[in-house]
Order: structure tokens, then C-alpha cells, then sequence
């Protein structure tokens, strides 16, 4: 877990995914045939050049949700935009970090004893909360964060038992599967993608697609478990623990109806446990891969608990399953007429 862990705890919000994409040649790049990183930061490894038969594109993205530096006051307080899909209901009073020095900050927010009754009842809107990083004026604090520095959130990976823990394991958690399936002796030419700025607006992956031209595509993520005792649906999921979460449908793509079956007939004939993801919720890059070429699509995703905010839990063996399924489901892609 050593190098999910370097994964997760990686600065790497959207635009800014350097950090990760270092890690993750430095660990796998000696697996490659070739490695390649595009101009957008797209990074691509290959493997199996000259096999016969469809071209295999494995895609996680490597950006986390976060935020960026939008101005500075005189006080030396700054206020933020969002990068991705962050609920500001979970920002106050957040440990974050800012910037090439990674320098800490807090979200401020006034204290409840300070605070009026209405003021304590309400959501505070993005525009109004301001990260303190003990500075005392704007000249102060310039001196340590410019206007368009990324900001993530200040998180360490811990793991107590099978639970994980830890900020980005979406899509962390993908990242750290590809580097595992990169190992893997497919019987297919395959790439290795791992795209940038899927969180904001999957713009890494019509990139890379266009370069690839896979014939079919899997994309590996990380998505919201539904495990949760507020959610009185008794037909939610997926839960954590309970095994790769399969995309039927999201609100980007309709996965391929014979790779979907695939993966559940590999999974049955292996002992994997496994369930489906709830349809018409979130996207993945395999939305904006059908838009470019015409090719197979397909989503396997771990399930965790809290994604989108500064930590998430998950669970080892969902991760360990997904890699088992996906190698499983390679190995008898010849039984599928696509």
C-alpha cells in the first residue's frame, strides 16, 4: 500500500497533476514498451506492440478535486474558487494546503458562540469563506501564495485494518490499480493512460483518445459508496466492501452492454464479488472517449465513502477485486463478439 499511499497523499488537483504523474512513472515506467506525456500532461505507457487482435485502452484520471487561489485581501485573507464538484458544506474549518511551498492554511469560519441563530443554521456560501494563513496583511501573505495557486486538501493516507483512508481516492484509487494491471502480460496490445482534468470536464481523456484510437476502452474509478444510514433507499448502492462497482449507465455514457456482461460472467467464474453501480449518477472519461471515436466502452470502479471531500474511506479488498476482475475480464475478451 506504500505507493497508494505516496498516490493519495500527492498534490494533484486539476491542471496541477505533476506530483502524481512523477510517482507513477518513477513506479511503473520500467513496465512500458513506451512512455509518453502529451502537452495537456496526459500520461501514456504501452505494452504488447505487434499482438493481434483489439487495441486496449485502461484510463484513471489523475486530478483530484480542490480549489485555487482567486484573490488576496488587505487582511491577508484568501478567497477561493472551486476546481470540480466541492460541497461547500464540507469546507469550513478544513486544514488545506496551498501552492508549490505547500503552505498550510485553515477555512475560517466564525466561531458558533460569535454567531447569530440564523447565521448558525445556514450553508456558508463559497463566496463568503476565506483560508487564514497567519498572515497579517497582503503584503505578508504574497509573500507565500500568488493569485492561481492550487489548493488541496491537507490529508494523509492511514489504513487500520482493510479501511482505508485518505483524500483523491477518486481517482487515486484508479491510478494505483493501472500501475498494478501495467504488470499484467495481456494477450492484447494495450495503453495505459492516465489523463489529467477529468474533474473538470474529462478534457484529459478526449485528448488521449484521440491519440490512442482504442478499440475498446476501461476506465477505472473511484465512486460514491451509498452505504450511509442517512440514504433510506433500500435499493442503494454500492457498498463498500462488496466488491468493483459496474457502470450499466451514468450521465456521460452507455456502457457496452456485452462488456458489461463480460465482467459480470468473469466475476462469477472467478469467486469476485461484485455489484452494480447506481445507474445515471456522476461520469467518467469513458463519456468523453464515446464522443471522439466510436469505440467498446466500459467502467469498474472501487465504491468509497466521501469522495469529494477532504477524506474518504475505502476498502482493500474492493481495490485487490477490481484488479483480479479487470485481468480476468481481459483474458476472455475473445469469447465476445463486440
Amino acid at each position: 500500500m506504500e505507493l497508494l499511499k505516496q498516490l493519495c497523499d500527492a498534490p494533484g488537483v486539476s491542471g496541477h497533476e505533476d506530483a502524481v504523474r512523477e510517482i507513477l512513472i518513477k513506479a511503473v515506467g520500467s513496465y512500458a514498451e513506451s512512455v509518453h506525456v502529451d502537452s495537456l500532461g496526459n500520461l501514456f505507457m504501452t505494452k504488447g506492440k505487434g499482438k493481434k487482435g483489439p487495441h486496449l485502452m485502461f484510463t484513471a484520471h489523475t486530478d483530484e478535486v480542490g480549489l485555487m487561489v482567486e484573490r488576496i485581501d488587505e487582511q491577508g485573507f484568501i478567497k477561493f474558487m472551486t476546481l470540480g464538484g466541492v460541497d461547500p458544506r464540507v469546507l469550513p474549518a478544513k486544514r488545506v494546503r496551498i501552492g508549490k511551498g505547500g503552505i498550510p492554511g485553515v477555512i475560517g469560519i466564525k466561531p458558533l458562540h460569535l454567531s447569530d441563530k440564523e447565521e448558525s443554521k445556514k450553508v456558508m456560501p463559497i463566496s463568503d469563506l476565506r483560508i487564514d494563513i497567519g498572515a497579517s496583511s497582503k503584503d505578508q501573505a504574497e509573500r507565500f501564495v500568488d493569485v492561481g495557486d492550487p489548493i488541496w486538501f491537507d490529508t494523509l493516507f492511514e489504513q487500520q485494518g482493510d479501511i482505508l483512508k485518505a483524500k483523491a481516492f477518486d481517482d487515486r484509487a484508479g491510478c494505483y490499480m493501472l500501475t498494478e494491471l501495467i504488470k499484467h502480460e495481456f494477450r492484447f496490445p494495450a495503453t495505459f493512460v492516465w489523463s489529467v482534468q477529468e474533474e473538470m470536464g474529462l478534457r484529459g481523456a478526449r485528448v488521449a483518445t484521440t491519440r490512442v484510437r482504442p478499440d475498446i476502452m476501461i476506465v477505472l474509478e473511484g465512486t460514491g459508496a451509498c452505504d450511509l444510514p442517512t440514504d433510506a433507499d433500500v435499493a442503494r448502492r454500492p457498498f463498500l466492501g462488496k466488491g468493483p462497482a459496474i457502470t450499466i449507465l451514468d450521465r456521460t455514457v452507455v456502457a457496452n452492454e456485452r462488456l458489461v456482461e463480460l465482467l459480470c460472467r468473469s466475476a462469477d467464474h472467478e469467486g469476485i464479488p461484485w455489484q452494480f453501480k447506481r445507474p445515471l449518477v456522476g461520469g467518467t472519461d469513458a463519456g468523453a472517449a464515446v464522443r471522439v471515436k466510436a469505440l467498446h466502452a466500459a467502467v469498474v470502479a472501487i465504491p468509497a465513502r466521501y469522495i469529494h471531500t477532504p477524506v474518504a474511506l475505502a476498502h482493500l479488498k474492493d481495490i485487490i477485486n477490481t484488479i483480479e476482475l479487470v485481468k480476468a475480464a481481459a483474458e476472455r475478451l475473445r469469447e465476445v463478439k463486440l
